[in-house]
């Protein structure tokens, strides 16, 4: 019966009721500390069978000639139990599930010398186990940690072979899509257009079929992408890259999912610390980030989810000669963190967060989640880098500097969500004075006060953001500014919107009403965007005055 079964959980219940029968009980049961096949968790009863009308009264089990009076087999339980931690006997023990003293005895499972879980038999309590009883058990157990090994290696060994065929036809079906999606000929098609002369308006739609176009090739991939992961085929490739570019691209890929949903995106990077170029696996840190915002965004509906990446130093123990001679290193590391206000659910989407830790895994990194229903979730991973780049001819000093002619200007910034007003600061940290508040009646009264008391006006540059919600007190603010703009300071408003058609149709109907100096810049904001932003309002400046 034992090899036999099909089902393991199945043929333990038909075993412990034949056991029950050769070994009078009133109860019997299989408990696991490991799991008992790959789809199951670890410590749970696997099997319980009960049968009150089966014992045999412990007056009748007192004339067996093996037996011994209570105290001496007291003792010699306790004996065994020192000899062999694999068998326990209490005579007399409480029992939480049935809430009563019994007898009991113990016999421990193992797989490979370790131990899998325990049988376990209860009888009325000071009844006792004969020496012979205690051997059968034990005889059994040894074939049931058999058959368990056997049937949980031949599981392991389907799934491989399941894994294995799934990669094969994750590949067929990858060449199949492609010629159905003729992408290589989308592919070619954009190519021609390098170069063309086209408008603005052209380049964004040929960015839209592009940008779609690797959207569509990255799910496939995905799907190969798992099965290598779970058959431990997957490689790094390293090359160096723009590590700012690289988030900027990804957060990109989301800007109608947090349009639609109105939630502020944001990317808060340590220009301060962080190298700008590096030298890692590009492709599977996209995998990582674009998995996990697709997680934050599918269960976040309002508010925040905020990216935050810094630089970390990690020590290194280096025991190549001798432990003894055993030394702590420094090495580098990117922390990117994400937290969002969302339900505090975690998906699987796309390559699964499991995934997302075995990638972080392969590079040799951690990776850890936590969540809170309803107050959101936050995830956090280290990706190592190669750190000989960091101070070579593409991360000189100035590699995250502003536009000269911004360092002596004074910025004022309005933003409600808090997140996103410490990321703009952090950009901006170089410029002689910047200011933020979370409502422009606040922005307002400082204009006010540094008038009353100097006469002049404060700053030279507004960010404001701008929704569909407070739009009529923006334009209600706009006009108190330039008013106040009195010295012909050429105030410059700089409207941030959401990206998509909604965010711009919202800024044209307000610039539309303003006569001074206006500019648009969309969500989410990073510090490529400033500074793009900033040089061409400086290069579009100089021209007008030539």
């Amino acid at each position: 019966m034992i090899y036999s079964g099909h089902d393991l959980i199945e043929t333990l219940s038909n075993i412990i009721k034949l056991i029950c029968n050769i070994l009078p009980c009133n109860r019997i049961f299989v408990i696991s500390c490991k799991p008992l096949t790959l789809n199951t968790s670890n410590n749970s009863l696997v099997a319980l069978y009960e049968n009150l009308e089966n014992i045999i009264p412990i007056a009748e089990l007192f004339q067996d000639k093996e037996i011994i009076n209570l105290h001496s087999q007291s003792t010699y339980s306790q004996t065994l139990l020192n000899n062999d931690s694999e068998i326990e006997v209490l005579l007399n023990t409480y029992c939480a599930d049935t809430c009563k003293n019994v007898s009991m005895l113990t016999i421990e499972l193992k797989i490979n010398d370790s131990c899998w879980g325990w049988i376990k038999l209860h009888r009325s309590p000071n009844s006792i186990w004969l020496n012979s009883e205690i051997e059968l058990l034990q005889q059994i157990s040894n074939q049931i940690s058999l058959a368990i090994f056997y049937k949980t290696l031949m599981e392991e060994n389907l799934e491989k072979e399941i894994q294995i065929k799934a990669e094969t036809i994750a590949n067929e079906a990858k060449t199949q899509i492609l010629a159905n999606a003729s992408h290589g000929a989308i592919i070619g098609l954009i190519s021609i257009f390098d170069f063309s002369t086209l408008t603005n308006n052209q380049k964004d739609m040929i960015n839209i079929i592009q940008h779609t176009s690797d959207f569509v090739l990255s799910i496939v991939n995905e799907i190969l992408n798992i099965t290598k992961l779970d058959v431990h085929q997957i490689t790094l490739v390293n090359s160096t890259f723009d590590l700012l570019d690289l988030f900027e691209k990804v957060i990109e890929q989301f800007t109608k999912d947090v349009e639609n949903k109105q939630i502020e995106l944001i990317l808060n990077y340590d220009i301060e610390n962080l190298p700008r170029y590096i030298k890692s696996d590009p492709e599977r840190l996209k995998q990582v980030l674009f998995c996990l915002l697709l997680n934050s965004i599918k269960f976040t509906e309002a508010d925040e989810i905020v990216v935050y990446v810094s630089i970390k130093l990690q020590k290194i123990i280096d025991d190549k000669e001798s432990n003894t001679h055993s030394q702590a290193v420094k090495k580098e590391c990117l922390l990117i963190e994400l937290h969002d206000t969302g339900n505090g659910h975690q998906d699987s989407i796309g390559l699964g967060l499991s995934i997302c830790k075995n990638i972080v895994t392969t590079n040799g990194g951690e990776f850890k989640a936590e969540s809170q229903l309803g107050k959101g979730s936050k995830f956090w991973f280290t990706w190592n880098i190669d750190s000989s780049l960091l101070n070579n001819r593409f991360n000189s000093p100035i590699s995250y500097i502003l536009p000269s002619y911004i360092m002596l200007k004074r910025i004022l910034v309005i933003h409600p969500v808090e997140s996103a007003r410490n990321a703009i600061l952090r950009y901006l940290k170089m410029v002689k004075k910047v200011d933020a508040f979370d409502t422009p009646s606040k922005g307002i009264q400082e204009i006010k006060n540094y008038l009353e008391l100097y006469n002049h006006s404060i700053y030279d540059i507004v960010f404001i953001r701008l929704y569909e919600k407070n739009k009529d007190e923006v334009m209600k603010v706009l006009l108190e500014l330039r008013e106040m703009d009195m010295y012909g300071n050429d105030l410059l408003i700089i409207f941030i919107v959401s990206s998509g058609n909604k965010g711009t149709i919202l800024a044209e109907n307000l610039i539309s009403k303003d006569g001074g100096r206006v500019a648009v810049i969309y969500s989410s904001i990073t510090w490529q965007k400033i500074t793009t932003l900033l040089s061409n309002l400086r290069d579009d400046a100089v021209k007008n005055k030539t």
